[in-house]
């Protein structure tokens, strides 16, 4: 049985096979947009018109034990109203098998029957419940009431040349290298959308497959839509890719819809989606040469179809060109200037740590000279080597830097003959209050353990909430601002005062 003769249709005749009588009010499964998704709009009535409820807005409570609260949200605008509204059949596609919603209008009719396009409500989004499509409008309609539901074109038209473009790949996929679609994902436009694979194709397959695959689009191969009610005789023969919410409220007599897709003579898959009635809509078809590995061998291969070939390819040129010009190069020779750059860098971070344990090195001498000048104390073990060093740094890695003077300094007290058991250093670096480099720096403190757990205390006590850290022969912390005037002084009370 095909569709009923007396329905306007925009897709060919022979696009759908409907094997029951289409009832007054159709559901999910059998909607206008699953039987013709090429109808743009559709004169529906009104069954149901509910405002939703608002959440209500989350209670200022305690946060985790022993923590402070956290700071207020700032206010947010007020969510709009919105209501639920069923109707008795429509063009605007619930999401499900992998496609997003439609969104749309809902337009009322005057008593003449003439769109009043003033007063439309915008449909944000439709869902399907159970077996009833659920559109999110920013307007009521009294129950009853004459609509006319209009679709999202450009969206609409996006969404069918994903779809109808991923069961087209994975069935070339499937036919010639024996590659199951495991799972696929509609992505944002205009992002490559991406299937799933048991492992990734060669260069050459991918090559193959989208040659074939835009053969088959030039051949304006036929794409056909079955419908069948789920009878006690047949069931549902989808399995597990049947959700569990896709049945009647209980009691109810509407059974669920099996739907199937068929691309001729190549495929022929269970898919609840609007789709093309020919390939030729999808106009072309590109596959991206690099594949993204996950889950063991698995991999994902990314597409583009129809409307996104022509963003995807303005996009990657527009990349590409201003990449190019950053480099100053053309963009054909733009590989061979980043593998120069690429090597330079290398290069560069090579001479850099060679110049900064150069630095740390200097660093522990001055430090190492000036703590043995001024040795607090005797010779009888109570005397302490100190020091403070207080640096300007606006590398990123500033713990790297200390941890390297620290080192030097070890090496410098190990070899001297009669050193004081005690030491106590302070190392510390950043940006401050009038440097362009990083806005925050690092505290180092090392010696003996006793010394360093007492000035890591003192300089949490001195420095408040700008820095965290721990440890105890060695504490280590983060400063989490900019250094300002008088913070080096509050370093230096810390190294005189655990020391005294």
């Amino acid at each position: 049985m095909s569709s009923s003769p007396a329905e306007t249709r925009s897709t060919p005749r022979d696009y759908l096979e409907l094997t029951f009588p289409l009832p007054k009010s159709p559901w999910v499964g059998m909607l206008a947009c699953q039987r013709d998704p090429l109808l743009s709009t559709f004169t529906t009535t009104v069954l149901r018109c509910d405002k939703v409820e608002k959440a209500p807005p989350a209670a200022a409570g305690k946060g985790k034990k022993g923590k402070k609260d956290a700071a207020p949200a700032p206010p947010t605008e007020e969510p709009k109203d919105e209501w639920e509204i069923e109707l008795a059949d429509t063009v605007l596609f619930p999401e499900g098998g992998g496609q997003p919603s439609d969104t749309g209008s809902l337009i009322p009719l005057d008593e003449a029957g003439t769109p009043k396009e003033g007063e439309a409500a915008i449909v944000r989004e439709v869902i399907r419940r159970n077996l009833d499509a659920v559109h999110f409008a920013s307007k009521p309609f009294p129950i009853g009431s004459q609509v006319v539901a209009r679709v999202d074109l450009e969206r609409r038209t996006d969404h069918m040349c994903m779809h109808t473009g991923q069961h087209l790949l994975s069935a070339v996929f499937e036919r010639d290298y024996g590659l199951d679609t495991l799972s696929w994902s509609l992505q944002k436009y205009p992002e490559p959308c991406y299937v799933e694979l048991p492992r990734a194709p060669t260069p050459e397959e991918i090559s193959a497959v989208q040659k074939k695959c835009n053969d088959l689009i030039c051949e304006g191969r036929k794409v056909r839509v079955r419908m069948e009610l789920a009878t006690k005789e047949n069931g549902v023969r989808l399995g597990e890719k049947v959700p569990e919410n896709y049945r009647d409220a209980e009691g109810s007599e509407r059974p669920p819809v099996q739907r199937t897709v068929t691309i001729d003579d190549l495929d022929e898959n269970p898919c609840c989606g609007t789709h093309y009635p020919d390939l030729s809509y999808l106009r072309s078809l590109f596959i991206s040469p690099y594949t993204t590995p996950i889950r063991g061998q698995h991999a994902r291969v990314y597409f583009v179809v129809g409307p996104r070939v022509l963003a995807f390819l303005s996009s990657s040129h527009q990349i590409a060109r201003s990449s190019a010009l950053e480099a100053g190069c053309n963009p054909a020779d733009l590989p061979e200037r980043v593998s120069g750059l690429v090597s330079g860098l290398a290069d560069f971070k090579r001479k850099e740590k060679r110049l900064k344990e150069e630095l740390a090195g200097y660093v522990a001498k001055d430090l190492c000279d000036e703590a043995l000048k001024s040795v607090h104390g005797g010779d009888d073990g109570t005397a302490v080597l100190k020091g403070l060093s207080f640096r300007e740094e606006d590398a990123t890695n500033a713990l790297e830097f200390l941890s390297a003077v620290s080192s030097d300094l070890k090496t410098r007290f190990d070899a001297l003959s009669g050193t004081p058991r005690k030491q106590l250093f302070v190392l510390a670096c950043g940006g401050t209050a009038g440097s362009t480099g990083a806005t925050s720096g690092a505290v180092l403190i090392f010696g003996t353990e006793d010394l360093v757990v007492k000035a890591g205390k003192m300089v949490v006590e001195k420095l408040g909430g700008k820095i965290k850290g721990g440890g105890k022969g060695r504490w280590q912390g983060k400063v989490t601002d900019r250094w300002e005037a008088g913070d080096k002084e509050k370093l230096e009370q810390v190294l005189e005062e655990a020391t005294a």
